[in-house]
């Protein structure tokens, strides 16, 4: 800018002047056009790259990979390019790091906070297969603009992370989560385990942890998996699946059926048209099969051993043993239970297959078993707790 306005007070020749400045005449001549022509910004520094770039992505490609990405906000550069290569075989695709560096300069791209990563799968076996495993859980309430409570029931298949549910329920009860899980049922079949946090309405805080959801589960031979209380890695990929849900949630809908709409829409969207890494970028529905065990028309009676003693829960949730009474759970009143010895000589109290518990006949009471066992098929994998 000296240099500049040095030129223009005419008081020295472009010779002297650069001189004076140590510099070249080209050079002052190129800056003082610059100047005359752009004024002040024209005095900026340039960037010192090509003009045309031999290996830069096509306007058009470009304009691709923005419009699918504006069509799908939350999906990041690998599941864009993923749909982008299936949709547009014959176009040359830029690498999924190009295309993520388009997203940036765009400023389509939010910055994340690091997650935390599960750490193992828990205490339990593997899912192999479809419907080895459905996750479930209720994400974290909102309102929609209307004023209504919303709380997310969410279903989800292990496995092939095929959403099975995705339900703008208003509680968290029973009242409201039993149909979804019986039409469920009715469309897919049961799954062989389900596992749930020990939050409503999966379980309760009595001994037993049963509630009037989880007895239904067990009368149908559902496995029931329930993760450590402060542990949500145990149940982390539904943990994740939430904060895919998310943007949803921070931009309700006017009333709950609209919010209810809003979630059909992309349930659709997650299971038949959005790649999973996990899955080889293929999607859930490309993995996921109807289970073949069935919905019961009627529930069979438990088939208890002929050793066992057979005792029905009271109208109080207590259980008549020996001469004393015992707690054993609201959820269970008016169904048998069996009393069973075991090699220590304890007395061992079930429900169908699902272990409630041990007789302690020091306290009068029943405490939970030290190590809850899993079995092949129908017993309990519940992770041991603290007595409550």
């Amino acid at each position: 800018m000296r240099f500049v306005l040095a030129s223009m007070a005419d008081e020295d020749s472009m010779m002297g002047l650069c001189e004076e400045f140590g510099i070249s005449r080209k050079t002052g001549y190129k800056w003082l056009a610059r100047y005359q022509a752009q004024g002040v910004m024209g005095l900026l520094d340039r960037s010192r790259g090509p003009l045309v770039h031999g290996r830069a992505t096509p306007d058009h490609v470009v304009e691709l990979i923005v419009a699918e990405k504006l069509a799908h906000p939350t999906w990041g550069p690998k599941k864009l390019m993923v749909k982008l290569r299936q949709r547009h075989p014959a176009v040359a695709w830029p690498a999924v790091s190009t295309a993520g560096e388009i997203l940036k300069r765009h400023d389509l791209v939010l910055a994340r906070k690091r997650r935390w990563r599960a750490c193992g799968n828990g205490p339990w076996p593997l899912a192999e297969g479809a419907n080895a495993v459905w996750t479930a859980d209720h994400k974290g309430w909102f309102r929609t603009r209307d004023g209504q409570r919303c709380e997310p029931l969410t279903v989800m298949d292990r496995a092939s992370r095929y959403l099975l549910a995705l339900v703008a329920t208003g509680s968290t009860g029973t009242r409201e989560a039993w149909p979804v899980f019986e039409r469920l049922f009715g469309e897919y079949g049961l799954p062989e385990r389900l596992r749930s946090d020990n939050g409503a309405p999966f379980a309760s805080r009595g001994v037993t942890g049963l509630t009037g959801l989880s007895v239904r589960f067990i009368k149908l031979g559902i496995t029931l998996e329930r993760i450590a209380p402060g542990k949500p890695q145990q149940n982390g990929r539904h943990e994740r699946f939430h904060g895919t849900l998310l943007p949803l949630a921070n931009k309700p809908q006017a009333t709950r059926q609209a919010q209810q709409q809003a979630f059909d829409v992309f349930r659709c969207e997650y299971n038949e048209e959005r790649p999973h890494e996990a899955l080889g970028q293929a999607v859930p529905a490309e993995r996921y099969r109807a289970s073949t065990r069935v919905m019961p028309n009627a529930v069979a009676e438990p088939d208890y051993p002929c050793e066992a003693a057979v005792r029905r829960v009271r109208p109080s949730g207590e259980l008549r043993w020996q001469g004393g009474l015992f707690y054993i759970s609201e959820a269970l009143i008016g169904e048998p239970v069996a009393i069973e010895e075991t090699d220590t000589g304890d007395w061992s109290v079930r429900f169908y297959a699902h272990p409630l518990g041990l007789i302690d006949r020091v306290h009068n009471k029943l405490r939970r078993h030290a190590v809850l066992p899993v079995n092949g098929q129908h017993g309990v994998a519940q992770t041991n707790t603290p007595e409550l």
